[in-house]
């Protein structure tokens, strides 16, 4: 049992070290703001993404504009939103976008 709790021991400690050195690779690909690959590592950057609120875009539009994208369900009537903006040539759209982040991981 001694042997398996010193295995579990070393485990932790090269668990924090590695998980420190992540945290480290990723504040430095964030501050670059590009996807790096070295060896079989690759610390993959992403800008966020961002979420269109299409509806608050058409919230003033009459039910005749908005008819061609319009499908009624029993009891429900359902716009496509996005669909709309896009027929009707409308492309600024307002939107959300969330913080950058970095994943890191081992290809091989």
């Amino acid at each position: 049992m001694s042997e398996l709790a010193a295995r579990m021991l070393e485990w932790e400690e090269t668990q924090r070290k590695a998980d420190a050195l992540k945290t480290v690779i990723e504040t430095e690909v964030l501050a670059l703001g590009k996807t790096q690959n070295v060896g079989n590592v690759r610390a993959s950057y992403s800008g966020g993404r961002k979420s269109y609120d299409y509806e608050a875009r058409l919230l003033f539009a009459d039910e005749a504009t908005l008819m061609p994208w319009t499908t009624e369900i029993p009891a429900t009537v359902r716009v496509d939103y996005r669909a709309a903006c896009k027929g009707l040539g409308i492309e600024d759209v307002p939107f959300t976008q969330s913080e950058p982040s970095v994943s890191v991981k081992l290809l091989a």
